[in-house]
């Protein structure tokens, strides 16, 4: 609760919990089956939440910088993030977002 309270550096934030836990949550899909559609919506929400946490505690943590200018740039981003993710959870439920390689033929 410590980052969501702006309680915590703005390095760690970022980097413990944006790049380290994102990479972490990543590799769970992994052991998923991505033909089931249940198990990949209910990831995808999972997703979601863990980037809404991550991005508040990021907002909130901002101004733990040394640099003004630098707090006010990642709050900017952090807002500009929230608002894109609804938009961009929306596109992966809706199957627009997934990536469709060609086959050997070329054929789709």
């Amino acid at each position: 609760m410590e980052p969501l309270q702006g309680k915590t550096s703005l390095s760690r934030v970022i980097w413990l919990y944006g790049v380290v836990g994102s990479l972490l949550y990543g590799a769970i899909e992994l052991f998923l089956d991505p033909g089931d559609e249940g198990v990949m919506r209910v990831y995808v929400i999972g997703g979601l939440i863990f980037s809404v946490y991550v991005t508040v505690a990021t907002y909130q943590c901002a101004m733990n910088c040394r640099s003004a200018f630098l707090g006010r740039f990642v709050r900017v981003s952090a807002l500009i993030s929230l608002l894109l993710l609804p938009v961009l959870a929306y596109l992966e439920l809706a199957g627009v977002l997934t990536l469709t390689l060609p086959t050997v033929g070329g054929d789709l």
